[in-house]
């Protein structure tokens, strides 16, 4: 299947509806922009790619905070049918030059704020082209329209990194068709309102956002963009701007709720609440604020969610993420594949069209069998075929909806010579979700600080670091040497607060 250009063909239906706006907090201004003026600016940016020579087949980084000009440049690299490689700003340069190589990147784009990182990353990969393009956001009045034949379906569009079952990163290649039928689903699910404007103050480079800018040009509908998420200026846009929709992670919706102006909250018709697992009492403040809560559940492999509770099923469905989105099914399977029966926990396994056809560079490792993506997470259905889900990922941590594997972190933290075993679990925390937190086999009395330096040298990113450490004489493991994991996980969260072992930052 071959799409027209989705930012042109809305220019042409709705040129003077407004497309973006953008709420800086650094000058207080206010930018919007029409369908029409959207497409002048990419235009001019595709004009600039292309002087700098990307071309058909390129892989281009983004190694960009939340701007206008990151919108801008991803229409201008779907223009240019370059592949984006969508790059985690807070990633230390040694993972960032992991994914770089991993990916073939050729270029990479910058900002101000991560030109030192973009550099320092020049001098490491052989023939990265680095360019720094924070200066350069002209008017495109000049600039001829310059409209791409088209959009071949099931071509790859960006590319964005994971963490897999082995806690490498794995690369998940997102085609146009993938991104189009996740729009088409959510819109079937929500609905489209004329007025509709969707706030987005999620990182761009996380599928969540990135899904966000493709529903609202599939739809012809309006966003709103912040540079990050803040308490105060969210509920400000979201009032001033009549703003109708968002997307957020519990820990964004916990710290909008504790601030004088959660009212704002009520303006809106949507809260998609996904990311991470949202605690009972969260989801029981909301039903008594009357918000309008619809908890989600996805991952990057299905470009963002894939099944959506109704916020009116809230009440009735407790716990639940809904059902399928048009067009998507699962299954709830046991360690052969057999279905399960209504009620019996089990790995959930996906199908739809938003669904990736595999990782890159990974083929023997892929998670799709028969067109059904074992997404790795354990949960059940109920009998109305409501997903209940019951643990992400067995292992992996979610913080802050971030994903962190403890395989990586424990693999940094068994080179200290003074650590002779050491486990990585995720603890539930009101704040972030969950908090990192390592149990450590060791002789020696090290501190919290000791091991947050120590993994900070070897390249973990700061919120990889652990919160707070135990200092055990052995860890338990089954009779073939596996780590009782969850024994482990179970056996903290009992202790975490009160146990004198802990050191605590």
């Amino acid at each position: 299947m071959k799409f027209p250009n989705w930012l042109s063909q809305r220019s042409i239906q709705k040129k003077d509806a407004i497309a973006l706006i953008f709420r800086s907090p650094v000058n207080q201004e206010v930018e919007r922009w029409t369908y029409a003026e959207l497409e002048a600016e990419v235009n001019h940016w595709v004009e600039r790619l292309q002087t700098l020579g990307i071309k058909s087949g390129d892989r281009v980084g983004l190694l960009h905070t939340n701007h206008p000009r990151y919108i801008m440049l991803v229409h201008a690299l779907v223009a240019c049918e370059a592949i984006t490689v969508f790059l985690n700003i807070r990633l230390t340069d040694a993972e960032l030059r992991w994914q770089i190589e991993d990916s073939l990147t050729k270029y990479l784009l910058c900002d101000e704020a991560t030109q030192l990182t973009a550099h320092s990353l020049d001098n490491q990969v052989d023939s990265l082209i680095v360019v720094n393009l924070s200066n350069h956001l002209a008017s495109a009045s000049t600039v001829k329209s310059i409209r791409s034949d088209g959009l071949l379906g099931n071509s790859i569009q960006g590319i964005f990194y994971t963490s897999g079952t082995t806690g490498t990163p794995k690369a998940v290649p997102l085609t146009y068709n993938n991104h189009f039928y996740s729009a088409i689903a959510s819109a079937l699910n929500l609905g489209i309102e004329p007025n509709d404007n969707w706030l987005l103050c999620m990182p761009l480079f996380h599928v969540g956002g990135l899904a966000i800018a493709w529903r609202s040009v599939i739809n012809g509908t309006k966003i709103t963009l912040l540079p990050k998420f803040n308490e105060q200026e969210v509920l400000e846009a979201i009032a001033i701007e009549e703003v109708t929709i968002i997307s957020l992670v519990p820990t964004m919706l916990r710290r909008l709720l504790a601030h004088p102006q959660w009212q704002n909250l009520r303006n809106l018709r949507a809260i998609l609440l996904g990311g991470a697992p949202a605690i009972p009492e969260l989801i029981e403040q909301c039903l008594q604020l009357h918000l309008p809560l619809m908890p989600t559940y996805g991952m990057t492999e299905t470009a963002s969610q894939i099944t959506t509770l109704s916020s009116h099923e809230v009440a009735m469905k407790r716990g639940s993420s809904g059902l399928p989105l048009f067009g998507n099914q699962l299954r709830i399977v046991d360690d052969h594949e057999q279905d399960l029966a209504v009620g019996e926990t089990g790995q959930i396994l996906v199908q739809g069209a938003s669904v990736m056809n595999g990782y890159l560079n990974q083929s023997e490792s892929t998670p799709i069998q028969g067109g059904w993506l074992n997404t790795g997470d354990l949960g059940y259905v109920d009998r109305d075929g409501y997903l209940y889900v019951v643990s992400r990922r067995s292992d992996l941590i979610i913080s802050g909806g971030e994903n962190i594997y403890p395989s990586e972190i424990e693999a940094v933290l068994l080179k200290h010579s003074a650590i002779a075993e050491v486990c990585v679990v995720g603890i539930s925390d009101r704040e972030w979700g969950e908090i990192v937190v390592a149990i450590i086999v060791t002789d020696l009395q090290l501190s919290l600080e000791e091991i947050r330096d120590f993994c900070e040298q070897r390249s973990l990113a700061r919120y990889k670091l652990p919160k707070s450490i135990y200092i055990w004489k052995s860890l338990p493991k089954t009779v073939s040497g596996k780590l009782l994991r969850k024994q482990i996980r179970d056996h903290i969260e009992k202790l975490q607060g009160f146990c004198s072992d802990t050191i605590r930052l």
